[in-house]
């Protein structure tokens, strides 16, 4: 593998972490627009259905990640799947800082020790 097709194919996997994310972020406003499901009863009804599919968040999130499964799937021409299926869990550091950001959520101490973690096995597989 050339230099320059693992910096553009690690480039393709970075920015399917970060549109992977948003995409997370705008589920999560989507579904915090409707009302709470509180077990399959709900899940299933029609309403609840009817609800999810005609959202314009979900939409928009389930766009995103159609467009990072073509990048995802063009990074993978290039890259090993050893690589770079680890990478993808960047996304819950990318994920918990969109969530304050946008979201207004809380993010604990031991959850920032997780992602800590993660951080730094990434940081391991990187150096393979």
């Amino acid at each position: 593998m050339k230099d320059g097709l693992s910096v553009f194919a690690i480039t393709l996997v970075l920015i399917c972490v970060l549109v992977g994310a948003f995409g997370q972020i705008i589920w999560k406003q989507g579904m915090s627009s409707i009302d709470k499901i509180n077990g399959f009863d709900d899940l299933l009804k029609f309403k609840t259905i009817s609800n999810i599919v005609i959202n314009k968040y979900i939409f928009l999130g389930v766009l995103l990640y159609g467009f990072a499964f073509i990048l995802w799937l063009a990074a993978m021409s290039t890259l090993d799947i050893s690589f770079m299926y680890p990478m993808l869990s960047l996304a819950y550091v990318a994920t918990a800082f969109m969530a304050i950001i946008f979201l207004g959520e809380h993010v604990s101490m031991f959850r920032w020790m997780g992602i800590i973690m993660v951080i730094l096995g990434c940081f391991f597989i990187s150096r393979s």
